[in-house]
Formats: structure tokens, C-alpha cells, sequence
């Protein structure tokens, strides 16, 4: 019923988020697929042994660099099930929240859905001083009428919250309708807000956004330190530049079937 997608390269986090996407996947009958995308080996071994039964390990030979979309959609290849989830390996999920948006996918046709929320292990994980939240609200429309409106803010000082854009659930046949994941754009911090916009500019599809999760705190080294980028709000202004590019041309594809071709022997081995 439902595979879940965990991209993972060189995080030590990964061990705090599986218990609960592990006790998720039981629940609904479903897998968790964990890709490494070029990381160490034995970190991901250390951190799955205690799940081997219930984690399935997509393994790459060293890559140069993390790259998010791309190895979403090598994880999707991967999946068995119908209803993919991708969720990031510092992400301690509740199962009944993901129960209720699989439950809500399965029963009305034409949505996708996103978490609403995440709330910091470590509140003020950001470190701010006097400004204790900001955002910014995007607003696109297209030729065909159909609208797009994108809610983001970082974590709020006060009250360790943010909005989840990147925790997605979504229909097989819907993700290969706008062929998955966006591979032209590589960095950090457009990728997630990109598939929600094409799969609701290109795709037409409605989105959900409902539940909450917790997000394992750390610091940007984390955050950025396996990309082609120094700085993450540079790297995310450039990547919305290009996606902008690409829906002013109507072009609502990603790279899917390209990267499952391409990166196909570059594997190693599939647990």
C-alpha cells in the first residue's frame, strides 16, 4: 500500500527517524526504502542493522555529491506500492498521521498531499536573536488558469514550528504523470516546492496539507555539507529562478525515467 522514500547521504539522524517510519510502514502493510546516494556504507548498515527485516537498502557507488531529486527517483523505481511517501532521514514521523493522509489519498482521486508541519527537537535550532520567524508566500498562475500558492516560513524561535513541504505523499501514477522529480535543479532548497508546483500546475492536482512531525534539530553543516553549495539561501534563490524558467516555458517535467536509466549502473547492490 505505501513505500517510503528515504534519500540518505553520510546523516547520523537517520537512526532516530526509523522507529517510527519503520512502526508506519507495519501499520499500513507497506516498506521503507532507504537510497544511498554515494554515503558511507557502514554508517547506513550501523544505523538499518536493527531494521534489516523492514529496510531495504538502494546502494550507489561514491557520487560526488548528494543529489536530493535524483535519488528520490531512483527510490521510487525501487517502490512496490502505489502510494509513495518521501520523507527526509531526519524526520521522527507519527504513524497515524501518514495512516490518515494514506487513507485520505486513497479515497479521493486528484489530491497529493504534504505534512503541515514540523516542529524542532531543539527549539530556536537557528540560533535567531531578534527575529524570531520569517517566510514568504508565493503566488503563480498560468495561461490555463490553474493557481499555485506556497506557504513557507523557517522555524519560528518561540515555538520550534515550520511548515513541512518536503514531507510528500503522492500516487504512483500521479508522480510518473509529471515524470517525478525535477534532476535539472541541484542544490539545496527548491526541490520540494517545485514538485508541489508542477504536480498542481502540470498535474492539475489538489493539495493536502494535514498532520505534524518532529524534525531531529542540527546545525547547517548538516544541512548543506554533502551539496555543490556554501550557502543555502543562494543555492534555493537560483533554484527557483530555474524552475520559474521551466514553468514559463510549460515545462512541468522532471527527470525521472532519465535518471533511473542513467544512474542504473551505478549501483551496487539492492537489499
Amino acid at each position: 500500500m505505501l513505500s517510503i522514500i528515504v534519500t540518505w547521504r553520510n546523516r547520523e539522524e537517520l537512526r532516530g527517524a526509523l522507529p517510527g517510519l519503520v512502526e508506519t510502514a507495519r501499520r499500513v502493510g507497506g516498506e521503507v526504502i532507504v537510497v544511498n546516494f554515494g554515503g558511507d556504507a557502514e554508517a547506513v548498515a550501523r544505523q538499518t542493522d536493527a531494521y534489516r527485516d523492514a529496510v531495504r537498502v538502494v546502494e550507489l557507488r561514491e557520487q560526488l555529491y548528494f543529489h536530493k531529486t535524483r535519488a528520490q527517483n531512483l527510490g521510487a523505481h525501487f517502490a512496490r506500492h502505489d502510494t509513495l511517501f518521501f520523507c527526509d532521514c531526519d524526520i521522527i514521523v507519527e504513524p497515524a498521521s501518514i495512516d490518515a493522509l494514506v487513507a485520505r489519498l486513497g479515497a479521493e482521486p486528484g489530491r497529493f498531499a504534504t505534512l503541515k508541519g514540523v516542529r524542532e527537537t531543539e527549539r530556536n535550532s537557528r540560533q535567531a536573536k531578534n527575529v524570531v520567524r520569517f517566510g514568504y508566500r508565493l503566488d503563480v498562475k498560468i495561461r490555463n488558469g490553474r493557481e499555485l500558492a506556497i506557504v513557507d516560513n523557517e522555524e519560528d524561535a518561540q515555538d520550534g514550528t515550520r511548515q513541512a513541504p518536503g514531507l510528500l505523499l503522492v500516487r504512483r501514477d500521479d508522480f510518473l504523470a509529471v515524470n517525478g522529480y525535477n534532476g535539472r535543479l541541484h542544490g539545496w532548497g527548491w526541490e520540494d516546492q517545485d514538485m508541489i508546483s508542477r504536480l498542481t500546475l502540470g498535474a492539475g492536482l489538489t493539495r493536502i496539507q494535514e498532520g505534524h512531525a518532529l524534525h531531529i534539530s542540527h546545525d547547517d553543516h548538516a544541512r548543506i555539507s554533502q551539496y555543490p553549495v556554501t550557502n543555502r539561501w543562494e543555492s534555493r534563490d537560483r533554484m527557483f529562478r530555474q524552475a520559474l524558467a521551466f514553468y514559463d516555458d510549460d515545462d512541468f517535467l522532471g527527470t525521472f525515467t532519465q535518471d533511473v536509466e542513467q544512474l542504473s549502473g551505478e549501483l551496487v547492490a539492492v537489499a
